[in-house]
This record gives structure tokens, C-alpha cells and sequence, in this order.
């Protein structure tokens, strides 16, 4: 009976006990490693709290003219708008596989597409 405590103990307990002080241990390690790891910068912790609050804090309100009839309205529906998004992110992936096929040399008339395509594109972009 004694044999059987003792394995119990010696194989069960103990290691578990062993394996949360080591976890324990670690997780104490790295914390004070980030802790003097902040201290080389001239924030203090509140400070920094602050920062991280107003760098991942969200909008509760979103902007939004106000006379429905405007013209602004209408560009700001359009602009929202999920088909003009996935307009854009196509014209970026466009324009990035242009720019790729000019380091590639991938066609042979390359030369043409990847001297007036990126050009319209970013043109399209900023107007």
C-alpha cells in the first residue's frame, strides 16, 4: 500500500506541482523582461496604457452627411459602398501583378502594359 502512495505521489503530484512552479517561472520571466524593456522608454506604464487605448480605440459614431439629397451623400454611399472596395482591392492586385510582370519579364509585350497600366491605375487612384 505504501508502494502504491508513493507512486501516486512521486509520479503524479509531484510533477505537477513541479511543471505550474516552472510555468509559473517563465511566464514571471518574461513580465519583468518586458517591464525593463518599457522602463528604457520615458513612458511610464499609465502613459502607455493611454497610448495603446487611443491607438486601438474604435470610432463609436461613424461620419455621415447629413442632407440625404446632397451630392456629398451620394459620394459617401458610393465610396462606403462594398462593390467600390472590392473595385479598389482589384485595382491593387492588378497594379501589383503589372508591377511584378516588370521585374519577371513574364510577356512579351510587358513593355507596354507595364509602362500604362500602373500609371492609369494610381492615376485612378488619386482622383
Amino acid at each position: 500500500m505504501e508502494m502504491s502512495i508513493f507512486y501516486v505521489v512521486y509520479f503524479v503530484v509531484f510533477p505537477f506541482f513541479f511543471v505550474n512552479i516552472f510555468v509559473a517561472l517563465i511566464i514571471i520571466t518574461f513580465q519583468e523582461q518586458g517591464d525593463k524593456m518599457m522602463e528604457d522608454y520615458s513612458l511610464e506604464k499609465n502613459e502607455r496604457g493611454c497610448i495603446d487605448f487611443a491607438i486601438n480605440a474604435k470610432p463609436l459614431t461613424r461620419h455621415m452627411p447629413k442632407n440625404k439629397q446632397s451630392f456629398q451623400y451620394r459620394m459617401w454611399e458610393f465610396v462606403v459602398s462594398p462593390p467600390f472596395e472590392y473595385t479598389i482591392m482589384a485595382m491593387i492586385a492588378l497594379n501589383t501583378i503589372v508591377l511584378m510582370m516588370k521585374v519577371q519579364q513574364a510577356w512579351t509585350h510587358s513593355d507596354y502594359i507595364t509602362s500604362y497600366i500602373p500609371s492609369l491605375l494610381s492615376h485612378t487612384h488619386i482622383t
